[in-house]
């Protein structure tokens, strides 16, 4: 079976560049959720109210 030393670069590169490039986006999409969820936002006030409901909800279950 022939060896395709061409392939095997390509598929190193390209899992190469997809590590780098991982963190990086993650790095960057972190930061735009920072951003939406700055205290003020329209997504904070909604994560907050979603977070009182549960634990208000876990307060009536838990507690009996």
């Amino acid at each position: 079976m022939p060896i395709n030393i061409d392939e095997i670069i390509e598929r190193a590169f390209e899992r190469g560049f997809a590590k780098a490039l991982e963190p990086i986006v993650q790095t960057k999409a972190e930061a735009l959720f920072q951003k939406a969820f700055a205290t003020g936002s329209l997504l904070a006030k909604k994560l907050e109210d979603k977070i009182e409901a549960g634990l208000q909800h876990f307060f009536e279950e838990a507690f009996r």
